[in-house]
C-alpha cells in the first residue's frame, strides 16, 4: 500500500485516524522562542533582553488578529480542497487513459461517487478551522480507502510512474495539488511569525514589570 500512498501523497493533508488526533495544518504547534527564567534573572540580563526583545520588535511589528489569520488559512485550506476534489474528474480521465478493466473501473466509480457525496453533505458545512478538520477526516479516509482497494492492481503503478508526468491526467492533478499546497504552507509560516511577535510582546511586559519591581 506504501507505494500507492506516496503516488497520491499529496491528495490529502490529513490521514490521521481520529479527527480527535493533531491536524498537520490547524494544529502545527509553535515552539517558545522567548521561555526565560526571568524572576532568577539579575538585572543586567533583563536589560539586555529587554533590548533584545525590544528591538525584534521595532523590526516585526506587522501583527493580526487570531481571528484573521485563522480565516486566512481556512480560506487556504478550502482553495486547496477545491483543488483535491476535482479527483472525481480525475477518475474519469484515469479509466480512459489507462484503459481500466470493468472490475477497476467499478471500483474508481463506486469512490467517486463516496467522494461526491462526502463532498456535498459536508463541505458546506466547513465555516471554521474545526469545521475544516473533520470535514478532511472523512475525505481523507475516503482516499486513504481508495488507496487500499486499488493496491494490488496494476493501475496503481501506473500511477507512481506518471504522477510527475504532466502529460497524464494523474500528474496534471498532482502539480495542481502541490501548487494549492504552497499556499497553505505560506500561511503556516505567517501564522507561525504571527505567533513568535505575539510571544515576544507577552515577555517583553514581563520583563519590563520585573525590572520596574526591583527599582
Amino acid at each position: 500500500m506504501k507505494y500507492f500512498a506516496l503516488c497520491l501523497i499529496l491528495i490529502t493533508l490529513n490521514a490521521y485516524s481520529s479527527n480527535n488526533e493533531p491536524h498537520p495544518v490547524i494544529d502545527s504547534s509553535y515552539s517558545p522562542k522567548y521561555t526565560y527564567d526571568i524572576e532568577n534573572m539579575n538585572l543586567e540580563e533583563l536589560k539586555k533582553n529587554q533590548i533584545i526583545i525590544g528591538d525584534y520588535l521595532k523590526n516585526n511589528n506587522k501583527i493580526k488578529s487570531t481571528k484573521s489569520m485563522d480565516k486566512k488559512l481556512l480560506d487556504a485550506l478550502l482553495k486547496y480542497d477545491d483543488e483535491r476534489i476535482l479527483i472525481t474528474n480525475v477518475i474519469d480521465e484515469i479509466i480512459i487513459e489507462y484503459k481500466v478493466n470493468a472490475e477497476i473501473k467499478k471500483t474508481l466509480l463506486s469512490f467517486k461517487e463516496t467522494f461526491k457525496i462526502t463532498t456535498k453533505e459536508n463541505r458546506y458545512l466547513v465555516k471554521n478551522l474545526r469545521d475544516y478538520k473533520s470535514y478532511d477526516f472523512r475525505l481523507g479516509a475516503a482516499y486513504l480507502a481508495m488507496m487500499s482497494a486499488l493496491h494490488e492492481t496494476e493501475l496503481y503503478s501506473n500511477l507512481v510512474r506518471d504522477k510527475k508526468n504532466v502529460d497524464t491526467s494523474i500528474g496534471r492533478y498532482s502539480k495542481n495539488l502541490k501548487l494549492a499546497q504552497k499556499e497553505v504552507n505560506a500561511v503556516r509560516l505567517e501564522i507561525e511569525y504571527f505567533k513568535e511577535i505575539r510571544e515576544a510582546r507577552v515577555t517583553l511586559v514581563k520583563i519590563e514589570k520585573e525590572i520596574s519591581s526591583r527599582n
